[in-house]
């Protein structure tokens, strides 16, 4: 494990205990997030180094690094999922206004990239994951390593999408400085992560399935992601709703009972509502360039 000592937004050394969260899909271990007392950030700290993470995905049940269904939450990840893609692509076109080259950094399987090649943008994906690299290529799809990134050249793409990706880097802060590098001058940086802010997160509390310790090193509001971009020269241009979020992630916090999914359903709706007053959603995709 490895402990952080400054916040990665602000360097302050201020930090305060958020929430102690289990890792109930896998390991069953508790961790502790951190909250940096100057600029809210909250982080999960300590964490498991990038040697370590590697045994805290190995679940059948963490479905974005697989394309198969097994449970009845799997199905219904599977067609959200789907229907999400469709929704994902469209918001796209519509904040960039035409189909050039697209980067989908942390794209699992492929889903994304092969939607958006088929739509006839020239789309490649990054993926850090071994065991989804493979599942990709059975499609035939462009999906290098992060690695690879440095043999292409500077300014080349014209979206760089991220669904829920960001959350997930140890090397966050070189991450972006090299995305912004790629990114042509009038690019721009789709990203959408789970909102601390949110509803059901407050609902749930430390079982708000989102926080997905220690798997999630990192846990935004739309404050401090427009204050990690800022540090990096960038800026925050637009917010949306990722409205099926609120649904699926109160599913997965909810514990066993016979009205497990209705409560999630009502939990869904809730949050969905609140949002529509607070714009905090379960999850938000933000447009930065």
């Amino acid at each position: 494990m490895e402990k952080i000592e400054q916040c990665l937004i602000c360097g302050s050394s201020e930090l305060v205990l958020y929430q102690k969260c289990i890792d109930y899909l896998v390991s069953k271990e508790e961790f502790t997030l951190n909250q940096c007392v100057n600029c809210e950030f909250v982080f999960t700290n300590p964490r498991p180094t990038i040697e370590e993470i590697g045994p805290y995905y190995k679940s059948e049940e963490y479905y974005s690094h697989h394309d198969d269904s097994h449970s009845i939450v799997s199905l219904v990840y599977n067609y959200i999922r789907n229907v999400n893609i469709k929704r994902k692509l469209s918001l796209v076109e519509k904040v960039s206004g035409n189909k050039g080259t697209l980067l989908d950094y942390g794209c699992g399987a492929g889903l994304f990239v092969k939607a958006a090649m088929k739509a006839e943008w020239n789309a490649s994906g990054v993926e850090p994951n071994e065991d989804a690299r493979k599942v990709a290529k059975k499609h035939s799809l462009s999906v290098s390593s992060p690695e690879q990134l440095n043999s292409i050249k500077e300014k080349t793409f014209d979206v760089i999408t991220l669904w829920h990706v960001l959350e997930h880097l140890h090397d966050i802060e070189k991450v972006i400085p090299k995305l912004k590098l790629l990114l042509k001058d009038d690019g721009i940086l789709v990203i959408a992560v789970p909102n601390i802010d949110s509803w059901d997160a407050k609902k749930y509390k430390e079982k708000w399935a989102a926080f997905d310790v220690p798997r999630h090193l990192f846990h935004f509001s739309s404050k401090t992601i427009e204050k990690l971009f800022s540090k990096f020269g960038m800026r925050l241009v637009n917010t949306y709703p990722m409205k099926f979020d609120s649904y699926y992630v109160s599913l997965l916090s909810e514990e066993k009972s016979l009205l497990k999914y209705l409560r999630a359903s009502i939990n869904g709706f809730r949050s969905n509502i609140h949002a529509m007053i607070s714009g905090d959603y379960s999850s938000l995709i933000y447009i930065i360039k």
